[in-house]
């Protein structure tokens, strides 16, 4: 389907969003993922709900909060109490990938646990919100306008450890943590809670939980029932514990109360989560550089990442549910990019922002204060992404993949930087003796040096490497081609014979080396430990001119934030940052281009429609058996209707991180689970607009269904309070 995007010249138009000053006049949702403090409960009452302020968040109290979790990188909520959690099925998936195997495949089966002795430990710390505090003048304290950028980040550095010591001293059972609200402007501490010890309850087959994999991935009409449930435990004293069996359910403040009474189309919704980060406020040369180098790159190479992956484990079950978490994070950070890059380049976010950041040099009066500050800020901020500009490519290959997506990559670099260090005790440059440097060798390489496949480590080094000789000519910072590599043609011949026969892609032998010969290993001339000779160098000079620039930018964007509140008279929702928000709207259908339009609901005979139609639509026998029922309970009904509604959709503003947050009716209970946004709402991160953002949640009457009809885990209801016939 080609998607036509048509918007209003002024959409971008930032909304008064402050406490007392959100406009109600027509009772629309507004930008913003609110911070609790910044909201105003009569524009909240206005809109629709029909709780009190301190139902939501009150101190000290029980409030709806204390139901929020933010679960690994996502949100969840509690619904049981004892301590069961629901949140997404893909929140959940690379954790169920990893106690998967080819003889218990709970990633393609599912998973439930008959009793809490069966259910299964997994990596998913959770945090509650227990209070918060503005701490700027604490954070910024001794810096003025005279401060340089590197003693600027040193200070706030300095004064948030020092706040954070005193904060871990008096609150030592709580995990304290400073977000930075507005870019060097606003910081504020949040106290949680933290739970260590969760367990995999409830997972259900991944031919429902990710009913129409990437193909429906950041689309709308959805089909999925993207839930799962776990477990938080603590030790029997009530504290948070490490994972032990004799740990207990932890027992919540308070829990969602689930209504299956479903919701109908302009009802008022609202969500309370984590979102991940938001880049709104940002300036043009920003959005020039996510548009034109930032985005393209990283999605061109996970798709790149994605295909080697697939093509490699395709014969290979257990291979395939070893790299699963990988592929199905990356495909949605890929899709989500794609996304990203369509709304910048078919919309006039970029241009906007470009002229207003033009705008504003000659807003204020001639010769004032301002006139000479956004002279110099704006000035400023073009010649650091200039910069960036320059070096961007080489610095996703270089800093960026090749230590992330290459384990022999990074490891290569390490040893390099052993080698380096091993010099200086030589020459008696550094006060570490050679023991110790090859102490903390050996400690870092131990975390990294494991990997899956050897072919698609050698692919990935080699392909990097010949990226970042490629990039590294094109940035005129290097006068001279690399030992191993050329600027034009890249990695030369007979170094990738050479890798052919590295032992570096031989994970046993790195494992042995590691442990019994580290020094041997840091002095190997290994030809991945050569090519990281040259690789170590780049990566180095990039490196450091990124963080000059981050330097540069952070002092800067303090000042441009106020300028571009004065320019527009306007104040600022502070960006999303993993702290808790609160966003509403209503439930809503959409149309985003010229003659398409979508309805805000999807049933159960969606699923059937599309079942087996594509891969990505696979839906095994014995699973729509469970899926077909007759004489359903009304239970499960839409009332209007007469079928069971799978998915919904609202015009709430979400973004990464809002994944297991859950949609919440205007009495403040529970009736979906938030998991995605359409392809049109990727570009939330840099602008919201109702006219085609639009979220997407699972029903929690299918949720009810699936666990009753699917999981068959009526225990699971019986806790939830629920007895269905």
């Amino acid at each position: 389907m080609k998607i036509n995007l048509r918007f209003s010249q002024n959409w971008w138009v930032p909304v008064v969003a402050v406490a007392g000053l959100i406009s109600t006049a027509s009772f629309k949702p507004e930008e913003g993922m609110f911070p609790l403090n910044y909201l105003n409960i009569n524009d909240l009452k206005n809109a629709g709900i029909k709780l009190q302020a301190n139902e939501i968040f009150n101190p000290g109290e029980v409030s709806l909060t204390d139901a929020l979790v933010r679960v690994g990188g996502c949100t969840g909520s509690f619904i049981s109490e004892e301590g069961l959690i629901i949140t997404n099925h893909h929140c959940v998936y690379g954790n169920v990938a990893r106690l998967s195997n080819s003889d218990h495949n709970y990633l393609e089966n599912g998973f439930v646990a008959k009793n809490k002795s069966e259910e299964l430990s997994v990596s998913m710390p959770c945090k509650i919100t227990q209070s918060y505090e503005d701490v700027s003048s604490l954070v910024l304290d001794g810096i003025t306008e005279k401060t340089s950028p590197e003693e600027r980040a040193n200070m706030i550095a300095a004064n948030i450890k020092r706040v954070l010591e005193k904060e871990k001293t008096a609150n030592p059972e709580l995990t304290v943590e400073i977000s930075e609200m507005f870019v060097g402007k606003s910081y504020t501490l949040f106290r949680y809670i933290t739970l260590m010890d969760v367990r995999l309850v409830m997972a259900p087959p991944l031919t429902v939980g990710q009913f129409g994999g990437d193909s429906d991935n950041w689309e709308w009409p959805r089909h999925n029932g993207d839930f799962s449930l776990v477990r938080a435990y603590v030790g029997k004293n009530g504290k948070p514990a490490p994972y032990s069996p004799d740990n207990v359910p932890y027992k919540p403040k308070k829990t969602l109360k689930i209504n299956p009474n479903g919701t109908q189309e302009g009802d008022f919704v609202f969500i309370m989560g984590y979102p991940g980060r938001t880049f709104r406020h940002e300036s043009g040369q920003y959005l020039r550089f996510q548009q034109d180098i930032q985005l393209p790159v990283i999605q061109n190479w996970y798709k790149t990442y994605i295909d080697w992956m697939k093509e490699f484990s395709k014969t290979d079950v257990n291979k395939r549910l070893a790299f699963a978490g990988k592929i199905q994070g990356l495909e949605n950070t890929e899709k989500n990019y794609r996304g990203k890059i369509q709304g910048l380049r078919r919309t006039s976010v970029v241009q906007n922002r470009q002229q207003q950041d033009i705008a504003m040099r000659i807003a204020f009066p001639k010769g004032s204060k301002e006139e000479i500050q956004a002279q110099q800020v704006l000035d400023g901020i073009d010649e650091a992404w200039n910069i960036r500009r320059k070096q961007g490519r080489l610095f996703y290959y270089s800093n960026v993949f090749l230590n992330n997506e290459s384990t022999v990559g990074r490891l290569g670099l390490e040893i390099v930087q052993a080698k380096f260090n091993l010099a200086a005790v030589k020459y008696k440059r550094t006060e570490k003796s050679m023991a110790q440097v090859i102490a903390e060798f050996q400690k870092e390489a131990l975390k990294s040096y494991r990997f899956i496949d050897a072919k698609l480590e050698k692919q990935t080094f080699e392909y990097l490497v010949d990226q970042i000789y490629k990039e590294s000519g094109k940035t005129g910072l290097f006068k001279y081609p690399g030992k191993f590599g050329s600027f034009d043609g890249g990695l030369k011949s007979d170094m990738r014979k050479k890798l052919l026969k590295s032992k570096m892609f031989d994970t046993a032998y790195l494992g042995k080396m590691i442990r019994q010969q580290p020094e041997k290993l840091i002095l190997s001339q290994d030809p991945v430990v050569l090519i990281c000779l040259d690789m170590h160098g780049i990566e180095t000079t990039v490196g450091q001119n990124w963080q000059q620039t981050a330097l540069k930018l952070n002092s800067l964007m303090p000042q441009y934030i106020g300028l571009r509140e004065q320019f527009l008279k306007s104040k600022f929702i502070p960006d999303a940052n993993s702290t808790l928000r609160l966003t509403y709207g209503y439930v809503r259908g959409y149309s985003p281009n010229d003659g398409e339009s979508h309805s805000p609901f999807t049933t159960l005979e969606g699923i059937f429609e599309k079942a087996n139609t594509k891969e990505d639509y696979r839906l095994p026998q014995h699973i729509q058996d469970k899926l077909i029922k007759k004489d359903v309970p009304a239970l499960f009904k839409d009332p209007k209707t007469g079928k069971v509604i799978v998915g919904f959709l609202y015009n709430m503003d979400t973004t990464g991180g809002n994944s297991g947050s859950p949609v919440l009716n205007d009495k403040g209970e529970l009736i979906g689970i938030n998991f995605d946004r359409s392809f049109t709402a990727t570009i939330n991160d840099f602008a919201w607009n109702e006219q085609y953002s639009r979220s997407i949640g699972c029903d929690i009457r299918y949720v009810l269904y699936v666990l009753k009809y699917v999981s068959e885990a009526d225990h699971i209801l019986k806790e939830l309070n629920f007895d269905i016939q």
